[in-house]
């Protein structure tokens, strides 16, 4: 079976238009809840395991991953970009930000060091481009809209995920509590647009 390059096209811009929206629907969804009975839904509880948003998250990472690991074991073994390193990389990155995701791994951290794994995320997002830098410059040449587009999800994980958390917890946490019952809502719902 082969796909046009418009119509491939087509399908990932609707795909990519499909998942936006359920993530803000999700998001409604448990701002709902918070408004309507002061605590979120239990299905829709977006700090929880076995809820409908950490399904939704923990399968995207997981596509990802799988997509990255199928190119590294099937794909070509050239020197055209990407390198299998980073193939393999990026499956192995995104497969355990999955299982952290469906697993809440970094709550069943000792409570004094429950915050550890935001700083192991962030540095990973930010030396992981640095090390791949090669692979990162060979593919912005080949698929400048592709990459711009992974460039501004890197950037908004970074700042509205991991960036806000930290800032979130080491400076405006007093500020944040007296306002919003559930301190979490601002860095995800910036996360997950």
């Amino acid at each position: 079976m082969n796909l046009s390059p418009k119509a491939l096209n087509e399908a990932s811009n609707w795909l990519l238009f499909t998942l936006i929206v359920l993530e803000i629907f999700l998001v409604i969804i448990y701002l709902a809840g918070i408004v309507l009975i002061e605590r979120p839904f239990e299905l829709f509880d977006l700090d929880n395991k076995d809820t409908i948003p950490s399904f939704f998250q923990a399968s995207q990472l997981f596509i990802i991953g799988l997509i990255s690991l199928v190119f590294f074991i099937c794909g070509r073994h050239s020197s055209q970009p990407p390198s299998q390193i980073f193939l393999l990389t990026v499956a192995l990155l995104f497969f355990s930000a999955c299982a952290d995701e469906a697993l809440k791994i970094n709550y069943l951290l000792p409570i004094e060091d429950h915050r550890s794994w935001k700083s192991t995320y962030l540095g990973i997002a930010v030396v992981t481009p640095f090390v791949f830098y090669r692979d990162c410059i060979a593919l912005w040449r080949i698929y400048r809209k592709a990459v711009l587009l992974i460039a501004m999800g890197w950037g908004v994980f970074v700042i509205g995920g991991i960036g806000l958390e930290i800032l979130k917890d080491e400076f405006l946490q007093p500020k944040l509590s007296q306002f919003f019952e559930r301190d979490e809502l601002i860095p995800f719902f910036i996360e997950k647009l």
